[in-house]
């Protein structure tokens, strides 16, 4: 039976809530105080709005529950000016409010949460509305409406638009869905500011959900929202389907943290992309076959594979931006094709005024044609700017270019890059000369400025303050990195201060030493013959460390790599242990060389270590080389008692042999743990004596996968990974 009521427009009617209650135009509709239990029993809205105007409905100190997360409570069709506020709660529906052909609607002030809600599956963002996923509000075809105050958590989208106008969504939390906080499929001119999307995120896979998703969307203004912590913090794409430009405008947005992308925009055209934070995600910007987009004034730090992607992009200019501490500051590339785009390839890149600072590779360009870097501070990165493949038309110029470990430029292009008119630090011809190759066009510096000091010796402690420390992270998994590094005053074992860096990723990270200031060290160690240094460390569970060395090593010359037993920076947890490092290696210290390496002419000292992706912290101090003088606390660690593991083969379909040898009689335990760290199997647990021993492992009744062996002893514990794979 349906349900007819009329008002007039300035008498506010009482009244309770019933299945399809269907207010007149005009109507004022207060709801009566209460708790609700109501079924939408033909999924066709309990209150419905169908070719009416000026009516609201006011829910203050109202609850509804709806049931099997079917239904809304709330349908509208072909009306305008209608009024939803003030629910206390609504959820258990499919969307609380579904509004189609309508306009004017007003939205406001509604805990509208915990409807219909899915965290695992994909998700596709090119079906329409009637495979919509669940949630808050759902439009179509709407406009000239406004949403803002609301709560909508905990369900699949909070808002979600397809072929709507001018839509204002505001200070709403939609934070915590596991689809989409806004959804926007088909829908122009909207402002979207100043609402909690973040934390937006699906079990199966982050990379399609997103806190702000817009698929051929135009002219829409994003701004002041919080995008983080979720799968992607804006999603935009356009593949295909529209051959007119977004326009769109992101600004000011927090989009970090996001275990995808901060900013996630391909096959799409002349989008604005100003003052954003897109920090600590796997990419900051994805813009794959994206163009004319301007990327300006953003902040990108500290991502875990690249700050600026674009594959196959074209005619984008970034200018402005902060791009710090990721593995690539900029990687620029053609990839596969991706039909029909087959004739799209990477040209016309605008770098402009950027600082690009403490990245591994500041600038990466790939078969990328008129690539034009001006105005650029480019420091303290492990290679400034590597070029490959096709080259035509680059040019560098008027950049700075300060201090890198290895190279200033490095092309490896057959075609010839202008790279005239550079300032480079330090500021002399022939180590300028060491650190640039290629087909490079480029002349020296003018000598008007402040000339680079050579430090022809190492100092005695390499970890005190005013020494340049630098984080380098290889690009890898693991968890968001929030890098920091600093000098610690208090926890320390000599001088003034220790090197402290916290690490919550722990793949292959390192940390690096450079003199103060625009000195460069150019140190003879022909004399030397050990490297000492203090560690300490704080490693997350479950496991230690592994795959530990440290470099010595020479600008683009190469390094000298010492293998150090992971053991060594698992057993300094919570306390001092010294290092001492024989320059020419040892059994202990295995030394192996990369590149064309020479002890007289050493530049930098480089600590790696990895905690299998679970993040650690690792203190440095005293770092000196043997004819300093002695520093305080000389208790250096010897590795004689380190239990050395080796296995064959491995991978391992059947069987594996593990040997190990005992520089004396002691008792050991040799086990099979998991990634977790429980114990699955034991393989020995017994006293042994001296010598190599043996042990054969069979991985019957094991699944193919990856697994750990650790062989320990009172004292030492070592680890390696062993992967079973089916025959």
């Amino acid at each position: 039976m349906m349900l007819f009521f009329s008002s007039l427009a300035s008498a506010q009617t009482y009244l309770g809530l019933s299945d399809n209650m269907e207010p007149a135009s005009g109507a004022d509709i207060k709801i009566i105080q209460g708790d609700y239990q109501v079924d939408d029993v033909n999924e066709n809205g309990i209150i419905r709005i169908i070719n009416k105007d000026n009516i609201t409905i006011d829910g203050d100190s109202v609850t509804v529950s709806g049931s099997d997360f079917k239904g809304y409570l709330v349908y509208i069709e072909n009306s305008t000016r209608i009024t939803i506020r003030n629910f206390n709660r609504v959820n258990n529906f499919y969307y609380v409010i579904r509004a189609k052909n309508s306009s004017g609607l007003i939205i406001n002030d509604n805990d509208f949460s915990y409807n219909k809600k899915d965290t695992v599956g994909w998700i596709s963002v090119w079906t329409g509305v009637e495979e919509a996923l669940g949630g808050g509000v759902l439009l179509d075809r709407c406009s000239d409406s406004d949403i803002y105050g609301n709560l909508m958590t905990q369900q699949n989208d909070g808002v979600a638009m397809y072929e709507c106008d001018s839509i204002r969504i505001h200070d709403n939390t939609l934070n915590w869905n596991c689809g989409f906080g806004i959804r926007m499929n088909y829908t122009n001119n909207c402002y979207i500011d100043h609402n909690d999307c973040s934390h937006v995120n699906r079990q199966t896979d982050p990379s399609d959900c997103a806190a702000i998703l817009l698929i051929v969307s135009n002219n829409n203004t994003v701004e002041y929202n919080d995008l983080t912590y979720s799968g992607d913090g804006v999603f935009l794409g356009q593949y295909e389907h529209s051959g007119v430009p977004n326009n769109n405008y992101f600004a000011y947005n927090d989009c970090s943290f996001s275990p995808h992308n901060a900013i996630e925009a391909t096959f799409a055209d002349g989008n604005i992309y100003k003052y954003n934070k897109c920090n600590y995600s796997h990419y900051g910007f994805w813009l794959g076959y994206s163009f004319n987009s301007l990327v300006e004034g953003n902040e990108i730090i500290g991502n875990l594979q690249t700050g600026v992607a674009v594959d196959r992009g074209f005619e984008n200019t970034f200018r402005d931006n902060v791009i710090k501490e990721n593995p690539y500051g900029f990687d620029l590339w053609e990839g596969g094709v991706i039909d029909p785009y087959g004739d799209q390839y990477s040209h016309d890149y605008y770098l402009y005024d950027n600082t690009i600072e403490g990245n591994i590779w500041g600038v990466h360009a790939s078969n990328t044609k008129h690539l034009v870097m001006k105005n650029n501070t480019l420091q303290y990165n492990k290679q400034d700017l590597f070029i490959e493949g096709e080259a035509v038309n680059d040019t560098i110029s008027d950049n700075t270019l300060k201090n890198p470990t290895e190279w200033f430029i490095h092309s490896t292009s057959p075609d010839e890059v202008q790279a005239a008119g550079n300032r480079y630090l330090p500021n002399d011809e022939f180590l300028i000369r060491t650190k640039l190759a290629g087909n490079l066009v480029w002349q020296p510096v003018a000598t008007d400025g402040p000339r680079h000091t050579v430090m022809n010796a190492p100092p005695c402690d390499m970890a005190e303050p005013d020494a340049i420390w630098q984080i380098y992270a290889d690009p890898g998994y693991g968890h968001r990195a929030v890098e920091t590094l600093e000098w610690d005053y208090e926890v320390k074992k000599v001088g003034r201060a220790a090197v402290k860096m916290v690490t919550p990723r722990g793949w292959d990270v390192a940390i690096n030493y450079r003199p103060p200031g625009d000195s460069v060290a150019l140190w003879s160690l022909s004399e030397s013959d050990t490297l000492f240094l203090w560690i300490r460390t704080i490693k997350n569970p479950p496991f230690g460390f592994q795959a530990c060395h440290i470099r010595v090593g020479c600008y683009n010359h190469g390094y000298y790599k010492y293998a150090v037993s992971e053991s060594v920076f698992t057993n300094a947890h919570k306390h001092w242990s010294r290092l001492a490092i024989p320059l020419r290696g040892s059994r202990t210290f295995h030394r192996t060389e990369e590149g064309f390496m020479d002890l007289n002419q050493v530049s930098y000292v480089e600590i790696h270590a990895d905690t299998w992706g679970f993040g650690y912290t690792l203190w440095v101090d005293g770092v000196q080389f043997s004819d300093c003088n002695p520093l305080a606390g000389r208790e250096d660690i010897t590795l004689e008692n380190n239990l050395h593991l080796r296995m064959f083969p491995n991978p391992v379909s059947r069987e594996a042999q593990i040997s190990y040898t005992l520089n004396r009689p002691r008792h050991i335990k040799l086990q099979l743990i998991s990634l977790q760290g429980g114990v699955i199997q034991s393989l020995a647990n017994e006293y042994q004596p001296a010598g190599k021993q043996t042990v054969t492992f069979n991985r019957q009744g094991l699944a193919a996968g990856l697994y750990v062996i650790q062989l320990s002893d009172s004292q030492t514990i070592t680890r390696d990974k062993i992967l079973i794979v089916n025959d």
